[in-house]
């Protein structure tokens, strides 16, 4: 279907055409007119830099007795170890995604730890890649 666009002409003349892509010359923008004059105005955060402003701003924690001034996201990444190392299953979960997307391994070996235990949390590490390969959820 081809869409039909009628041009009114007024004035006469090839400048003044008037239809589809081709506004009055009246209502047209002129030359340094902004097509949103108010905008936002200069200044103005937008969503990721506020959001990446406070994963970088500072807090304080108090860690076995030592106040430390450490930022945001460092806060919230240690939270989220206490939470994986107290076996919360969503917090074990999170923490894996992380490694696999930033490419860390997901147990690292300590030369202090028996085989025996290494085994356990090999074993324990592939059950839940697993359980969230087949998008099972325990809980």
């Amino acid at each position: 279907m081809v869409k039909r666009v009628r041009l009114i002409r007024r004035g006469g003349g090839a400048g003044n055409r008037v239809g589809y892509g081709e506004p009055p010359k009246h209502t047209q923008f002129k030359p340094g007119q902004s097509g949103n004059p108010k905008g936002r105005p200069k200044g103005r955060k937008n969503i990721k830099t506020e959001v990446l402003e406070r994963l970088n701003s500072t807090v304080t924690v108090n860690k076995n007795g030592r106040v430390r001034k450490i930022s945001t996201l460092r806060a919230v990444l240690e939270v989220l170890g206490a939470k994986a190392l107290q076996t919360d299953q969503r917090a074990i979960e999170q923490v894996l995604r992380l490694a696999e997307k930033y490419d860390q391994p997901g147990v690292e070996t300590n030369d202090s730890m028996s085989s025996g235990d290494q085994a356990i949390l090999d074993s324990f590490a592939r059950r839940l890649k697993q359980v969230h390969a087949a998008g099972g959820d325990d809980e």
